[in-house]
């Protein structure tokens, strides 16, 4: 292999400055010869055509890429540099994931997130090569996201290593570069109520939204997965219900959160709720319709209703029904696992937060019992120790 660096204008090799900047030009490119070929290069990674040092700079890349047998003349073109760069690849996974989510591969919610991200937070990387971003610019990266809370910084980071892998895959880079780590938690503990605290905020709810919100009480279903629910998908018979499908927003996706189907049994009470919104309606129609829309609900209209009548405040309609559920089960002594398949949890750790809860809740029953009051006094020896009141009373 040769390469040369050659003035733009006079076409002579430069060893330095070429004279022709006295006339006004400084500019030059490279030649290689390789494999029987030549090939010539002009502009860095931001477009503009090669000063000296520049070339100088990205030869000795060259001749590297030559030495480890990883070279392709291909790549140091200005249409290849122009295509790695973060913003076009970007632009190309996005419309990817766009693809995805008009095939329900992809949930309208996280799609939003995605775009969101690209938006507000990935230009910090425009005009970076793609193969040049490393474990530092993604460091610096880390550190301008501390306006964002901790949960969100991690939904970035990993968005983005979604990305990088993304890349790897289609061999626009060879290895996945290191990630930061985001230490620390701030998200949200989760909240439960009792089945009386439950009954009570239904009682508020009007009759005509009740069944719904009462259903999702009784199976712990996610209130998506419950307006998606069809005539059809409930067996009288056997009295179970098959969940097949849920509402990201608005939109009807023919899968659940953990894209696969699953079967529940229906308590007594879920089956009545059940029985009763499928009279006089078609297998394909769906169980639960609002009144007021005659049509299906939906989980931001079923939110609404719960906010503005439940009078429990900081207790969401996600908490009331499913976290509730959940943490009844645990409570009354039902196996974790058991709960894990009624509650549809792909991972045992989701359903042993539920544990936790309960631990939470058990410490904080032991910390508001009442202290049994000391009485010091001194033994023989003159040693101060101390005695229940209780006891105290009883040896007097």
């Amino acid at each position: 292999m040769k390469g040369i660096i050659i003035c733009n204008k006079c076409r002579k090799k430069m060893d330095g400055v070429c004279h022709c900047k006295k006339k006004g030009n400084a500019k030059c490119l490279i030649q290689i010869y390789w494999k029987g070929k030549h090939y010539e290069y002009r502009r860095d990674d931001k477009g503009y055509i090669f000063d000296y040092d520049r070339a100088k700079d990205r030869l000795a890349e060259i001749t590297t890429a030559i030495k480890k047998g990883a070279f392709n003349p291909v790549d140091f073109t200005d249409a290849k540099v122009k295509e790695r760069k973060f913003e076009n690849q970007i632009e190309k996974w996005q419309q990817e994931k766009e693809k995805q989510e008009l095939l329900n591969e992809l949930s309208p919610g996280t799609l939003k997130q995605y775009k969101g991200y690209v938006n507000n937070y990935y230009p910090f990387f425009h005009g970076m090569d793609v193969r040049e971003i490393v474990l530092e610019q993604l460091t610096n990266f880390k550190d301008t996201l501390d306006c964002v809370n901790i949960k969100t910084r991690k939904n970035i980071i990993i968005a983005l290593h979604n990305f990088f892998y993304w890349l790897r895959e289609r061999g626009i880079i060879k290895d996945m570069p290191l990630f930061p780590k985001i230490k620390g938690d701030d998200s949200k503990s989760r909240k439960a109520i009792d089945i009386d605290l439950q009954g009570e905020a239904l009682e508020r709810i009007s009759v005509y939204h009740r069944d719904i919100i009462e259903f999702l009480m009784e199976t712990g279903l996610r209130p998506g997965e419950g307006c998606a629910l069809l005539v059809e998908h409930v067996d009288a018979k056997h009295r179970i219900a098959s969940i097949e499908g849920t509402f990201s927003g608005t939109k009807l996706r023919q899968t659940t959160k953990q894209k696969r189907k699953r079967v529940i049994p229906l308590s007594t009470r879920a089956f009545e709720i059940a029985a009763k919104n499928m009279q006089g309606k078609l297998p394909k129609q769906f169980l639960f319709i609002n009144p007021v829309t005659d049509k299906h609900y939906t989980t931001n209209a079923l939110g609404k209703i719960w906010r503005k009548k439940s009078e429990l405040e900081g207790i969401t309609l996600y908490e009331a029904v499913r976290h509730s559920f959940g943490s009844q089960l645990i409570e009354n002594g039902i196996d974790v696992t058991i709960v894990k398949e009624l509650m549809g949890h792909s991972d045992i750790r989701t359903t042993e937060k539920y544990v936790h809860m309960k631990m939470s809740k058990l410490a904080d029953v032991v910390n508001s019992r009442k202290v049994v009051k000391m009485i010091r006094t001194k033994n023989r020896s003159g040693i101060e120790a101390g005695i229940s009141e209780g006891v105290l009373n009883n040896i007097q």
